[in-house]
C-alpha cells in the first residue's frame, strides 16, 4: 500500500518540486513536454495497433518515471518509447523492440531509421529499459478508469444512451492523460469526473438517488470532482493546444458547474429529475 500511495502527489508538489523543476526546467516547459510525450505515445500506440488500455499504461508509466527523474537528464521521447515497449508486455500485447523502435522513429521523423542509427537506438532503448524499471521499482500494475466508467454507465443510463455517453466519458479519460491528473488522483476519482463531463457534453440529466450523490460511490468529494474537471478542461486553453470548436464553451459552462459543487447542499450535484 505504501508503494501505491507513493505514486500520488499534490498538485503543488508536482508543479513546484518535480525533479525537472529542481534542474531548472520551468513549469510551462514541463507542462509542454508532458503534453508532447503523451501525444507522441498516443500516436505511437495507434500506429502499433495497440489497444487504448496499453497506450494508457505506457503514458502512466512515463508520467510516473518523470516524478522521479528529470527531463533535463532523460530524453522524453526515448523514455516514452521504452514505456510503450514495456506496456505492451504488461498488458498482454507485446511487440518486438525492433517494431516499436522503427514506428517510433517514423512518428518522429517520418522516415525509417538508417541501419547504424537503428542499432544505436536499439542499444539505448534496451539499456534504458533497465533504468525505467529500476526507477519505477518494477511496479507495473496500472489500474485505469475505463472499466469503472463503463460499468457505471451501463447500470445508470438508458441503453440507447450507453454508447454516446461512454464515448464522451472515455474521451475525457484520455484527455486527463495529457495532464498530471493521473499523478494526483486515483482511477475511480478520474472516472467520476469523466462521467460528469461526459454527461454535461451529452446534455444528459445527472441521476438522483435520494439523499446520496451519484459520485459518492467513486470515493470522491465535491471539491476533488471540481478540481479534476477544471484541470481537464484547462488543457484546451493551453497555448500549445489548438482548441476545437466547442471546447471554449464547454470550459465556461463546466467551470461554473464545478464552482457550484462547492456550495451545493446535501451532496447533490446538479441533480435533476
Amino acid at each position: 500500500m505504501a508503494e501505491i500511495s507513493s505514486w500520488y502527489h499534490t498538485r503543488e508538489e508536482i508543479e513546484k518540486n518535480s525533479p525537472s523543476r529542481l534542474d531548472g526546467i520551468n513549469f510551462k516547459e514541463e507542462t509542454f513536454q508532458r503534453w508532447s510525450y503523451t501525444s507522441f505515445l498516443q500516436e505511437l500506440g495507434q500506429r502499433l495497433n495497440s489497444p487504448q488500455r496499453s497506450i494508457a499504461t505506457a503514458i502512466v508509466l512515463c508520467q510516473r518515471f518523470f516524478t522521479r527523474q528529470s527531463l533535463a537528464k532523460n530524453d522524453p521521447k526515448i523514455v516514452a518509447t521504452i514505456c510503450m515497449f514495456i506496456a505492451g508486455k504488461v498488458e498482454g500485447y507485446p511487440r518486438p523492440a525492433c517494431d516499436v523502435l522503427v514506428v517510433s522513429y517514423k512518428v518522429l521523423y517520418n522516415i525509417k531509421p538508417l541501419k547504424d542509427v537503428f542499432e544505436r537506438l536499439k542499444v539505448t532503448v534496451l539499456t534504458g529499459e533497465k533504468l525505467v524499471l529500476s526507477t519505477l521499482g518494477c511496479d507495473l500494475d496500472i489500474e485505469h478508469p475505463y472499466p469503472l466508467v463503463m460499468d457505471w454507465i451501463k447500470k445508470s443510463v438508458k441503453a440507447e444512451d450507453f454508447r454516446r455517453l461512454c464515448q464522451a466519458a472515455f474521451n475525457f479519460v484520455n484527455n486527463t492523460l495529457r495532464t498530471s491528473l493521473c499523478l494526483q488522483f486515483r482511477p475511480c476519482q478520474i472516472a467520476a469526473a469523466s462521467i460528469y463531463l461526459g454527461l454535461s457534453m451529452c446534455k444528459m440529466k445527472l441521476p438522483c438517488d435520494g439523499d446520496k450523490a451519484w459520485f459518492q460511490e467513486f470515493g470522491i468529494t465535491k471539491r476533488q470532482l471540481a478540481e479534476i474537471c477544471d484541470q481537464t478542461l484547462d488543457l484546451y486553453v493551453q497555448d500549445f493546444v489548438i482548441p476545437r470548436g466547442d471546447c471554449k464553451q464547454i470550459k465556461i459552462d463546466e467551470t461554473r458547474s464545478s464552482q457550484a459543487l462547492q456550495g451545493h447542499q446535501d451532496d447533490k450535484v446538479n441533480c435533476q429529475t
